[in-house]
């Protein structure tokens, strides 16, 4: 999800959990690691999980991230998101 990426403070996105658990349990791969949608009816909600670089804002970010997000998602579909949830998996020291 490019919205997220454009973020310079995102080393990349995971999977979470059940993308974990699908892989090594069930032997499939999920299409779209670290970005989970659930739409119910004309609302949605989004799970990303990500890395971030040590040193940032975490609340700052992930804040930024969500409006950017919900916005994008939004002026795209014209659907309603009632939540982007953001879950930081873990930090990654800055390339020299």
């Amino acid at each position: 999800m490019e919205e997220v990426l454009k973020f310079e403070e995102v080393s990349r996105l995971v999977g979470g959990i059940t993308e974990s658990f699908s892989k090594n349990i069930l032997g499939r791969e999920s299409t779209g690691q670290g970005v989970r949608v659930n739409r119910d009816g004309e609302n949605i909600t989004i799970n990303i999980h990500l890395i971030m670089y040590y040193g940032v804002n975490i609340p700052q970010v992930a804040y930024d991230i969500q409006n950017n997000v919900k916005n994008a998602v939004e002026s795209f579909t014209g659907l309603t998101v009632n939540e982007v949830n953001i879950g930081v998996e873990g930090i990654d020291k800055r390339k020299e």
